[in-house]
């Protein structure tokens, strides 16, 4: 890991792009690059903007390596799907060790998906990423820590794809044709479609490595939130860790909510309460991680009882049973057809369920199984925002 040189992309092959150009070209030709703005809070009293939808592939847990056989689609992740979409979203672990070649090999194979916007964040082996555990605990140098920001934030920005920080973030993504599919519009374009996410790499604490936290330390709630920090646990949250109360609408983060599709192979649950009481908080559209790579699944979850203000104290420790979430089964998964496809769905019904009744969908993306293999697919979800 001595090797400070920043690395360079190759583009994607002339036939890639001419396949991506003729599959986007009647949608994006005309249109503006997507743009962030300031997260901003809603405006009490405002009309709320129109729903528009947004369709996301979902990915988690690559952890692409120097080593990778890149012609075994079980040792190293190939992204198959030919599908435009509006948004990529990869919640962390894109490499094994966060060398800057497997770093390379993780943006270059993000940046051949069609999609408008592509958003990234690290996990926990992305160990160059976090200075603090690289330079201290692995002995790393700096310039390797230097370069490898650059790579994600400077290289990785040319070639279409974007690195989060911990923090909320708003994108407006120009308007698209609904000729091609369910919501029929003959031909008309959309309005641009603006949403709010939420980015996090951090996971509990789980033996040494990077991006992580004592399970007893509480980042995702501000102080005096709606079920705030239990006495066993100490608030360590700061404006840009906190997920805000309202408005929004995907959260990302690297590792699950408790008792969401967390559940290891002894069958422990390795989410984080915190993360879980914010989300019941927020109660976003989308909620996506992976980390955990034996829970890999989706479902949907809705919120009981009205949202409360901030302020409100929750002198519960830990009553899981009494913090309004309810998680629905979980999706059907044919594996072998979704990796064919080169990604998995919920079903149509669950679909409609989840525009009717406004429903969030959870959904866990390591495409690393329990034993290591990449024999998970994607996740294709359309979300109305």
């Amino acid at each position: 890991m001595s090797t400070t040189t920043p690395f360079q992309i190759p583009p994607p092959s002339v036939a890639a792009k001419a396949q991506t150009s003729r599959k986007r070209s009647r949608s994006r030709s005309d249109s503006p690059a997507p743009t962030e703005r300031p997260a901003k809070r809603p405006t009490p009293g405002a009309e709320p903007r129109p729903k528009q939808p947004v369709k996301f592939l979902i990915m988690s847990d690559t952890h692409d390596d120097d080593d990778d056989d890149d012609e075994d689609t079980d040792s190293s992740f190939q992204p198959l799907t030919t599908t435009p979409v509006d948004v990529v979203l990869h919640c962390g672990d894109l490499t094994e060790t966060g060398t800057l070649p497997s770093l390379t090999k993780a943006i270059r194979k993000l940046s051949s998906i069609p999609a408008t916007l592509r958003l990234i964040i690290a996990g926990n082996h992305d160990i160059t990423l976090d200075e603090a555990y690289y330079t201290t605990a692995c002995g790393g140098s700096p310039a390797t820590h230097a370069a490898a920001l650059k790579l994600v934030r400077e290289t990785a920005a040319h070639h279409g794809v974007t690195y989060l920080d911990e923090g909320t973030h708003t994108f407006t993504l120009p308007p698209r044709y609904d000729d091609d599919d369910d919501n029929n519009n003959n031909g008309a374009p959309t309005t641009p479609r603006t949403f709010t996410i939420y980015a996090s790499p951090w996971t509990p604490q789980s033996g040494a490595s990077a991006f992580q936290y004592p399970s007893a330390h509480d980042r995702f709630n501000p102080p005096g939130a709606r079920s705030t920090t239990p006495a066993h646990a100490t608030n360590v949250s700061t404006p840009t860790s906190a997920i805000p109360s309202a408005g929004v609408d995907v959260v990302m983060t690297h590792g699950p909510p408790k008792y969401v599709l967390d559940a290891t192979a002894d069958g422990a649950s390795a989410g984080c309460e915190h993360l879980r009481r914010a989300v019941c908080r927020a109660r976003p559209r989308l909620c996506c991680f992976g980390h955990v790579h034996g829970g890999y699944g989706a479902q949907r979850a809705y919120f009981e009882g009205e949202e409360e203000e901030e302020g409100f104290k929750d002198d519960d420790d830990d009553d899981y049973d009494d913090d309004g979430m309810v998680c629905l089964p979980e999706e059907f998964v044919g594996r072998n057809r979704a990796r064919r496809k080169g990604y998995a769905e919920i079903s149509p019904g669950s679909r409609e369920e989840m525009r009717k009744e406004g429903q969030t969908l959870m959904v866990n993306a390591a495409v690393r199984d329990g034993e290591g293999r990449a024999r998970n697919a994607p996740w294709l979800v359309e979300v109305e925002l």
